[in-house]
């Protein structure tokens, strides 16, 4: 497993993530998205923004726990 560096985490992070949503009604702006990328495009419906959980701009979730936590 290579080491972690600066640049690998920035590119982990929620704010980068291709799957995150701004969101005015959450205290980050942010939410995460993947809920909603993962449908297939052509039948793709957004929910309410409060069905996508809040996230912190510099959160780092590994591949496993988007599984399990929806991002």
């Amino acid at each position: 497993m290579p080491p972690m560096t600066l640049e690998r985490i920035a590119v982990q992070c929620c704010k980068s993530c291709a799957h995150v949503l701004n969101s005015d009604s959450s205290e980050t702006q942010l939410r995460c998205g993947l809920g909603y990328y993962i449908q297939p495009p052509l039948t793709r419906k957004q929910g309410r923004m409060d069905s996508y959980p809040v996230v912190e701009a510099l959160s780092v979730v590994v591949a496993g726990a988007r599984a399990l936590k929806g991002c």
